[in-house]
């Protein structure tokens, strides 16, 4: 039996990585996976060693604080490794973290793999020139990275992403909104709002209380509208949930909290709401057309916008090298503007199909050309 071990950091993470783990297991059943997991990698028969929950931080002076149990992770993965010996080590995003363990893995001799390429496109071009010494293989989720990445000396594959088989039509929204509660017990709904602050705890501390007054305005103009929130755990749902109660039980009853089911949230509103990062993309596969916004520290703004080599931040404008999607970020990030930008978006039909053409687009140039890539690239590696 082949043993691997794979490591996640956060929701979207886990997310990719319950979906790699199935592929390759419906390609070949006696492969056995373990290592740091979220639900959905458990849920795919991963059997955990860590949560992923330890690894989930974003932004420098966050991660500054989570330092120590960072390291207690890391030292108590590497021991695990040591006794497991395994076949191959696949690092699931999360590059601070996991490209460093697959440096200390490859170096004891285990072939690694690290799927979805880091961004050194977009920020911190120089990190390219060290990928070589931690993996083996890059499994690219962008059909341009695999040329980019010859330059550096690094072997990878585009694999296609996996968010890019999903499936839209205006009739699947109808039959969605069907099925939500609201639309059978409130038929004068107008619109729908999917409303996405992020998956971590350290980007709800930023956004909760953003997104709440920004529904509470989009509310007085549209009072008709409803807001659909999915959040990926109870930690993320209680600082949400506070924030909005914290506006009065009227707004609180125009929102549903959802425990995950991103998908259908995006699936079934008219427009979204997103915090960047690879929820944008999900929202562009599912066909939600949508604006972008993000708040992170002042200490973190102020490094990463040195390290920017891109003019936008959210992967559709990166793809579609365009900003056709409304970017409103940190001192831009307002309730008043991110409320005018999305009702501006819901007067306007036009401006939703030319989006939604937009994503199509991009959805056709995501798809890998064989059934099983991820299986394909795995397997085959000795």
């Amino acid at each position: 039996m082949r043993r691997i071990v794979i490591v996640a950091g956060e929701a979207s993470g886990d997310q990719l990585a319950a979906h790699l783990v199935r592929e390759v297991r419906e390609a070949d059943p006696n492969v056995d996976f373990v290592g740091v997991c979220g639900p959905k990698m458990r849920e795919a028969g991963v059997a955990q060693w860590f949560d992923i929950a330890t690894l989930s931080v974003r932004g420098y002076a966050e991660v500054i604080a989570a330092l120590p149990r960072i390291f207690r992770l890391r030292r108590g993965l590497l021991t695990k490794i040591d006794a497991f010996n395994p076949d191959l080590y696949i690092g699931v995003d999360a590059p601070d973290f996991n490209l460093r363990i697959e440096k200390a893995v490859k170096s004891r001799g285990i072939r690694t793999m690290h799927y979805v390429c880091p961004s050194f496109w977009a920020w911190r071009a120089e990190r390219a020139k060290k990928f070589h010494q931690s993996l083996d293989h890059m499994l690219c989720v962008f059909p341009f990275e695999p040329d980019l990445l010859a330059a550096h000396g690094v072997k990878a594959t585009f694999v296609g992403h996996p968010m890019a088989r999903a499936i839209h039509s205006e009739s699947n929204q109808a039959a969605l909104r069907k099925s939500y509660t609201r639309f059978k017990q409130d038929e004068v709904i107008h619109e729908l709002v999917a409303v996405l602050p992020g998956s971590r705890v350290s980007e709800l501390n930023f956004h909760a209380e953003l997104f709440v007054n920004t529904i509470e305005m989009i509310a007085r103009d549209r009072p008709n509208a409803r807001f659909l929130v999915p959040l990926v755990n109870r930690e993320t749902r209680a600082i949400f949930e506070a924030a909005l109660w914290s506006h009065g039980a009227a707004i609180a009853e125009k929102v549903d909290l959802l425990f995950g089911h991103a998908d259908f949230a995006l699936r079934v509103a008219d427009v979204g709401l997103i915090a960047s990062g690879t929820a944008s993309l999900e929202a562009a596969m599912c066909g939600c057309p949508h604006v972008v916004t993000y708040r992170i520290s002042a200490i973190t703004h102020a490094y990463v916008r040195r390290k920017l080599t891109l003019p936008y931040v959210s992967l559709p404008n990166i793809l579609a090298r365009e900003k056709f999607i409304p970017e409103l970020l940190q001192k831009d990030a307002t309730p008043q503007k991110l409320s005018a930008a999305l009702v501006e978006l819901l007067d306007s039909a036009e401006v939703r199909r030319s989006m939604t053409a937009r994503f199509n687009a991009i959805r056709e140039s995501l798809q890998a050309n064989t059934a099983r890539p991820l299986a394909d690239v795995i397997l085959s590696a000795r």
